[in-house]
């Protein structure tokens, strides 16, 4: 008798696609999501150790550890791995840029931290269907983005929802929100979603609004026009609710005067864009050597001095600029080609796939653009690892065995 064989191009047929491995796969994600989030607001990693970061370093070895009981306990299936080198590349500049710096204990420590949620995610796409991961992940964040809501309300007196435990800033807590908004949305372009999904929808949207967080609703709803190019039969349902639910929007928008309140909100106008535009400025007129040019300054670097100013430091505030302090230049142009690169791979996987897959890369990349944490340790990063992993050719087999699996339903009740 000859042993099984390990699974060379995609599902055996003793693969985990029958949702026996479902818990599990959740119970990683969900650690991974909660270890990624903020436990508290306005502070950063500096290298000392407190219990916060133990215990962030304990829930991301045991995610880690679930991981690899669930690659080995089973058939492994096939998964690209070119979406590691683009990791490796961006967290060795930033390695070689803290060294450089002085900083080595702190840039290596957040360096070696997305190490190991870079391996989790990839374990954890070994171990398990690629569609379930990233719904896991999503679930993940509907859980924690839920109960955030919940115990932030008392939040809401100060003018935007933030979240109470974890104590997430209300970007973050957009974040978590939209994730869930796109996978609802997968759902009903797959003729796939019901009631259920429509309520879930709408709670989810309105903690969006109540933070108050201005490029997560736009990306959100660019996000949400990619998906549509992909709708080819609206359910009157949908079409209805849509229409009545915009209707009220118009509405409350007109005689509230909300949408004023958000765009003007901090009473300038324009003034946290500006804000940022300072620390942006900043950022290009940091005194480094040219090695620091080359590789940046470390992980862990996430604020910097502002001069000119009432205030002296300023957060980055966007996943680009990061980049470049933090890895330097050769950090930022890998950091470009591997967002393009899984943009493209994403283009090009079935239908099915392709429709979540873009929105959520949509979504992730726009906000990166004011918002840091994209290659760093956040669900954002988490996404974009996984969403790449699975968009390259080496995952293409795999990914269109899940796709047949995926031809519109019947819708359940609209």
């Amino acid at each position: 008798m000859t042993a099984p064989a390990r699974v060379a191009s995609g599902p055996a047929p003793d693969a985990p696609t029958d949702g026996a491995r479902r818990p599990g796969v959740l119970a990683v994600a969900l650690l991974l999501v909660v270890v990624t989030v903020g436990w508290r607001r306005g502070e950063y990693f500096t290298g000392s150790l407190d219990p916060v970061v133990l215990a962030k370093a304990g829930l991301s070895a045991l995610a880690l550890a679930g991981a690899f009981l669930l690659a080995a306990s089973g058939p492994r299936l096939r998964l690209g791995t070119a979406w590691l080198w683009w990791l490796g590349v961006v967290l060795g500049c930033s390695v070689f840029g803290a060294l450089a710096s002085g900083d080595l204990a702190a840039g290596g420590t957040v360096a070696v931290r997305v190490a190991v949620l870079g391996a989790t995610v990839h374990l954890l796409l070994r171990a398990a269907p690629g569609l379930q991961v990233v719904t896991a992940l999503a679930v993940a964040c509907g859980l924690v983005a839920a109960v955030a809501a919940v115990t932030g309300l008392p939040t809401l007196a100060e003018g935007r929802l933030a979240g109470g435990l974890p104590a997430l800033s209300p970007n973050e807590l957009s974040l978590l929100a939209g994730v869930v908004v796109l996978v609802l949305a997968w759902r009903t372009v797959l003729e796939r979603a019901g009631w259920a999904d429509a309520l879930a929808g709408a709670a989810f949207l309105g903690v969006i609004w109540a933070t108050g967080s201005r490029t997560g609703l736009l990306m959100l709803l660019v996000a949400l026009a990619v998906m549509a190019l992909y709708l080819r039969r609206p359910p009157v349902g949908l079409v209805v609710g849509g229409l009545l639910l915009g209707g009220l929007a118009v509405v409350g928008a007109a005689t509230t005067g909300v949408v004023t309140a958000v765009v003007t909100r901090d009473g300038d106008g324009v003034g946290t864009l500006e804000s940022r535009f300072i620390a942006w400025r900043a950022a290009l007129d940091l005194p480094r050597s040219a090695w620091q040019e080359v590789f940046g300054g470390g992980m862990a670097l996430k604020v910097i001095p502002i001069k000119g100013q009432w205030w002296d430091e300023q957060p980055l505030d966007s996943s680009w600029v990061s980049l470049l302090v933090q890895a330097g230049v050769l950090g930022l142009a890998v950091g470009l080609g591997w967002a393009l690169w899984a943009l493209r791979g994403a283009a090009r996987t079935p239908r099915p796939v392709r429709v979540l897959f873009l929105g959520l890369l949509v979504f992730v990349v726009g906000r990166s653009t004011v918002e840091s944490g994209m290659f760093d340790a956040t669900p954002a990063f988490l996404l974009l690892a996984a969403l790449s992993a699975l968009a390259e050719r080496g995952s293409a087999d795999r990914l269109a065995a899940e796709a047949e699996t995926l031809a519109p339903a019947s819708p359940r009740s609209w």
